[in-house]
């Protein structure tokens, strides 16, 4: 389990639940007793701020993620991801929150690309209000990230910090919004190729 190593980069904006989700992954790390180092960048305290969230799971002496090194960028906005793509390394995996697959403008389509970067896109802001629960965006993309990464955070122990984390109130909904983007990310993952890939 020493060997393991993966740097994560959550992106996106205040009051989105960016902090919450990374925090799961954190304590999901702990709970398997995996070395695990996290950081918290952000511009403004109060909604609508830029959030980043630095973690890195292995052996590493610094939380901070370089320019090229992120394995995965999860962005709860696009543009947010945008702003934070210089940190993918070659070969890396874009997931973000989007209605729209497309990449624009071209030339940012193109340093994709170039850097072989997959992408996958999924709509959690209409799956969130579809289930009558806006706020389980958070949990949805981190359901879609846990089908791309069974080998560190796999399902059921994700679940499992989802449950001893939420509250009362909020707990039934939080799991069928996490299991909602398992769902749709296990059930088109399948297809993903370069910058094909796509959460219906």
């Amino acid at each position: 389990m020493d060997r393991v190593r993966q740097k994560i980069l959550i992106a996106g904006i205040g009051g989105r639940g960016v902090l919450l989700a990374s925090n799961l992954l954190l304590k999901c790390a702990f709970r398997k007793r995996m070395p695990v180092l996290s950081s918290d960048e952000y511009g403004m305290s109060q909604r609508g701020g830029s959030v980043v969230s630095h973690i890195k799971v292995g052996d590493f002496q610094s939380p901070l993620i370089g320019k090229g090194e992120a394995d995965v960028m999860l962005a709860f906005e696009k543009t947010e991801g945008y702003k934070n793509l210089s940190f993918l390394k070659e070969g890396g995996l874009f997931i973000f929150n989007s209605p729209s697959s497309s990449i624009e403008p071209v030339e940012l389509r193109k340093a994709l690309e170039k850097k072989n970067i997959r992408t996958f896109v999924v709509d959690a802001d209409r799956m969130a209000l579809e289930m009558g629960y806006p706020l389980g965006v958070n949990m949805i993309l981190l359901g879609t990230f846990s089908a791309f990464s069974e080998d560190l955070f796999e399902k059921e122990a994700l679940r499992q910090c989802i449950l001893r984390k939420s509250k009362k109130k909020g707990l039934d909904m939080n799991l069928k919004a996490f299991e909602k983007g398992y769902q749709e990310a296990s059930r088109t993952m399948g297809s993903i190729s370069g910058l094909e890939g796509r959460s219906k």
